[in-house]
């Protein structure tokens, strides 16, 4: 190979001026390598962006990652690729990868086998290998442990009915004081995830229980632990307003669309746990922020296209790393957003808080600026706080917003309208635009606003 091709990335993506014989004679390739990798029929169309692939390694490589329920990696465990005929196995390594295997063309089927917890094998996955390297990522529904199940003593009381724990669980009304922190996991690091730890100890009926316990990094539990509580009140809502010379019934039908009517705040581990404001991690954020330097190790929470409706999965979509929308690609509830901000923040603590909507109004911790902040972990540290302390944020972002509305009716003017001129005037698609992005009309932001706000003014009427 010379030396100007050593020096050709791969994958390439197609400049200005370029042929696709050009690139062919700059890599020492032949050309009907090149169409073959990259499925080209007509080699006379190349588009500026496209990107070509230069090998069969890059063309048809494909390698799995395996995850388990707590979105972190499964080491050791015993695998199995089969595709054009051949088997591949072995274990995987820290990361839960596999190596790259090189398949025979992007129609070749991969089969991917793991041994369960029985030493059975059993398939869980197939799919093309398609163009480009494929990384499937498969993520288990649970954290394996080794125990095994004991008679409960005798005469031990019946068991009683109780919400599953390790759950995040709605407040409906927020207590005043944030519980003692909790302590640091203990026991054994398990195999696959040393921030996870194991140990035996005993349940309320007496009953041998294996207890598995998640760090969370110290960084998070010193937010959670500035928790003041207590439930916003009426009067707090009309100074709010007031402070943006609107109606209350109109910050009120924001808190509903953005959160749903949920509460604002959430217990971690049921009803012990810390309380902490309800969000969302988006992937996307935490990919451009990080410069993309975990995509292809962490897809699950660092990808340049967000998570999908949970409607989707299961569904082809070539901009998912693995072509399909996978558990990995779509929107959980608050829970797996905990446990993906936990991963990434252990990772980048400042991308990872800037990669999350906050709170009752879901303001992205990235807005830091226009809520009067000077980074986005200040800003938490006020959304952490109390209800009321969100609703004072949702303003001073209200207020320091841009303007970027352009009133379909008065285009010829040019005048852009600000989010808190949308918010005096009420109107709706100003503001949903304002708040939501130009996307707003397929979500019907605008409709979902200005319903949710006729709620409240009549039931003040």
């Amino acid at each position: 190979m010379s030396e100007a091709a050593q020096a050709l990335p791969d994958p390439y993506v197609v400049r200005k001026g370029d042929t696709l014989s050009g690139i062919a004679r700059r890599t020492g390739r032949s050309l009907a390598d090149i169409r073959r990798w990259n499925g080209i029929k007509d080699p006379n169309k190349l588009a500026v962006g496209q990107t070509l692939y230069l090998s069969e390694q890059s063309a048809f490589g494909v390698s799995a990652l395996f995850l388990d329920a707590l979105r972190q990696p499964i080491a050791n465990l015993p695998f199995m690729l089969k595709f054009d005929g051949q088997t591949v196995s072995g274990r995987t390594g820290a990361t839960g990868m596999t190596a790259r295997q090189v398949t025979r063309s992007a129609e070749s089927q991969v089969e991917v086998w793991v041994q369960n917890v029985e030493g059975l094998w059993q398939q869980i996955s197939r799919t093309a290998s398609d163009y480009g390297h494929k990384l499937l990522t498969l993520v288990s529904g649970a954290v394996v442990v080794p125990g095994r199940t004991e008679p409960l003593p005798a005469g031990a009381p019946p068991r009683p009915v109780q919400a599953p724990a390790g759950r995040t669980e709605a407040i409906k009304h927020p207590t005043p004081s944030q519980p003692r922190a909790p302590k640091p996991a203990e026991g054994s690091p398990t195999k696959n995830n040393p921030m996870v730890k194991r140990q035996r100890t005993k349940g309320a009926q007496g009953q041998a229980v294996i207890e598995v316990d998640v760090d969370i990094p110290r960084g998070l539990l010193d937010l959670f632990a500035l928790y003041e509580g207590s439930d916003i009140t009426e009067a707090d809502w009309k100074l709010a307003a007031e402070s943006i010379e609107c109606e209350p019934a109109v910050l009120k039908a924001f808190a509903e669309v953005e959160s749903g009517g949920r509460s604002s705040f959430w217990r971690l581990n049921h009803g012990d746990g810390a309380h902490v404001p309800a969000i969302l991690f988006e992937r996307h954020y935490f990919s451009r922020l990080t410069k993309h330097q975990y995509d292809a190790t962490h897809p699950d929470i660092s990808w340049p296209v967000g998570y999908r409706p949970k409607k989707r999965l299961g569904q082809d979509d070539k901009k998912m790393h693995d072509g399909k929308v996978d558990a990995g690609d779509v929107y959980g509830d608050y829970s797996s957003a905990y446990l993906r901000l936990i991963n990434a923040f252990r990772l980048d603590p400042d991308a990872a808080l800037q990669s999350c909507s906050w709170g009752k109004f879901q303001i992205m911790a990235s807005n830091y600026s226009l809520c009067g902040h000077r980074n986005a972990r200040a800003l938490v540290e006020q959304m952490v706080r109390s209800e009321l302390a969100q609703v004072r944020l949702v303003c001073e972002f209200i207020r320091r917003k841009p303007a970027g509305w352009k009133n379909p009716k008065n285009r010829s003017l040019g005048k852009e309208i600000s989010l808190w001129d949308a918010v005096k005037t009420k109107n709706w698609p100003a503001i949903a635009y304002n708040y939501n992005g130009p996307a707003y009309r397929t979500f019907r932001y605008d409709e979902k606003l200005k319903a949710a706000y006729e709620r409240y003014s009549a039931s003040v009427a």
